[in-house]
């Protein structure tokens, strides 16, 4: 598996560009679900905000092959 973040970070999610594909949820799903929407696309849950070491990987790849790059991995200054 891929190296952890370093450092503090939080995910940030553009819920109105969101299209409900599930790509990161199939990546990440202890970090991510897909929540049906009756007016519009499926959109995403973030499940974890703060997945520790053992979900870096997934959430870099949840990020990296989102369709419409709707997620991003902001690090924080400590």
């Amino acid at each position: 598996m891929g190296q952890a973040i370093e450092g503090r970070f939080r995910i940030e999610l553009d819920f109105d560009l969101c299209q409900g594909h599930g790509v990161c949820a199939a990546e990440a799903p202890d970090i991510f679900a897909v929540a049906e929407n009756r007016l519009g696309y499926a959109k995403v849950r973030l499940l974890d905000p703060a997945p520790g070491p053992t979900h870096h990987a997934a959430l870099r790849n949840a990020a990296k092959y989102c369709p419409n790059r709707v997620i991003r991995i902001v690090m924080l200054e400590d």
